[in-house]
Protein backbone atom coordinates (compact mmCIF):
# COMPACT_ATOMS: atom_id res chain seq x y z
CA UNK A 1 0.00 0.00 0.00
CA UNK A 2 2.78 2.44 0.91
CA UNK A 3 4.53 1.65 -2.37
CA UNK A 4 1.42 2.63 -4.35
CA UNK A 5 1.15 5.91 -2.47
CA UNK A 6 4.85 6.61 -2.98
CA UNK A 7 4.60 5.92 -6.71
CA UNK A 8 1.45 8.03 -7.06
CA UNK A 9 3.11 10.97 -5.30
CA UNK A 10 6.23 10.64 -7.43
CA UNK A 11 4.24 10.55 -10.66
CA UNK A 12 2.09 13.51 -9.62
CA UNK A 13 5.16 15.57 -8.74
CA UNK A 14 6.75 14.76 -12.10
CA UNK A 15 3.57 15.73 -13.98
CA UNK A 16 3.30 18.95 -11.99
CA UNK A 17 6.94 19.81 -12.78
CA UNK A 18 6.41 19.13 -16.50
CA UNK A 19 3.27 21.30 -16.52
CA UNK A 20 5.17 24.13 -14.80
CA UNK A 21 8.00 23.92 -17.33
CA UNK A 22 5.52 23.97 -20.22
CA UNK A 23 3.65 26.98 -18.82
CA UNK A 24 6.93 28.84 -18.28
CA UNK A 25 8.10 28.09 -21.82
CA UNK A 26 4.80 29.26 -23.30
CA UNK A 27 4.83 32.43 -21.18
CA UNK A 28 8.39 33.26 -22.20
CA UNK A 29 7.65 32.63 -25.87
CA UNK A 30 4.55 34.82 -25.82
CA UNK A 31 6.45 37.58 -24.00
CA UNK A 32 9.21 37.59 -26.63
CA UNK A 33 6.73 37.44 -29.48
CA UNK A 34 4.70 40.32 -28.04
CA UNK A 35 7.85 42.44 -27.78
CA UNK A 36 8.76 41.73 -31.40
CA UNK A 37 5.24 42.55 -32.55
CA UNK A 38 5.22 45.87 -30.68
CA UNK A 39 8.54 46.88 -32.24
CA UNK A 40 7.38 45.99 -35.74
CA UNK A 41 4.03 47.74 -35.27
CA UNK A 42 5.71 50.92 -34.03
CA UNK A 43 8.12 50.83 -36.97
CA UNK A 44 5.39 50.28 -39.54
CA UNK A 45 3.19 52.97 -37.98
CA UNK A 46 6.08 55.43 -38.07
CA UNK A 47 6.88 54.61 -41.69
CA UNK A 48 3.24 54.98 -42.71
CA UNK A 49 2.98 58.33 -40.96
CA UNK A 50 6.21 59.51 -42.58
CA UNK A 51 5.03 58.36 -46.01
CA UNK A 52 1.70 60.16 -45.57
CA UNK A 53 3.43 63.30 -44.35
CA UNK A 54 6.01 63.31 -47.14
CA UNK A 55 3.38 62.87 -49.86
CA UNK A 56 1.17 65.50 -48.29
CA UNK A 57 -1.91 63.29 -48.19
CA UNK A 58 -4.77 64.06 -45.86
CA UNK A 59 -6.02 60.52 -45.31
CA UNK A 60 -6.30 59.31 -41.75
CA UNK A 61 -4.02 56.34 -41.22
CA UNK A 62 -5.57 53.61 -39.14
CA UNK A 63 -3.48 50.94 -37.53
CA UNK A 64 -4.73 47.91 -35.67
CA UNK A 65 -3.23 45.04 -33.76
CA UNK A 66 -3.29 41.92 -35.85
CA UNK A 67 -4.42 38.55 -34.59
CA UNK A 68 -0.93 37.31 -33.71
CA UNK A 69 -1.98 34.81 -31.04
CA UNK A 70 -3.49 32.31 -33.48
CA UNK A 71 -0.43 32.59 -35.71
CA UNK A 72 2.15 32.00 -32.96
CA UNK A 73 0.36 29.38 -30.86
CA UNK A 74 1.36 26.42 -33.09
CA UNK A 75 4.99 27.58 -33.03
CA UNK A 76 4.93 27.90 -29.24
CA UNK A 77 3.46 24.43 -28.76
CA UNK A 78 6.10 22.98 -31.08
CA UNK A 79 8.86 24.57 -28.96
CA UNK A 80 7.29 23.24 -25.75
CA UNK A 81 7.01 19.73 -27.22
CA UNK A 82 10.66 19.88 -28.29
CA UNK A 83 11.77 20.94 -24.81
CA UNK A 84 9.64 18.21 -23.21
CA UNK A 85 11.17 15.59 -25.49
CA UNK A 86 14.67 16.71 -24.54
CA UNK A 87 13.78 16.74 -20.82
CA UNK A 88 12.30 13.21 -20.97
Amino acid sequence: MNLRIFLARRISKRLEREARVSRRALRDHLRLETGRIRKVEARSRGLRLYAAWSVGGTKIIQTHVEDWYSATFPQATAEIDAKAAVAA
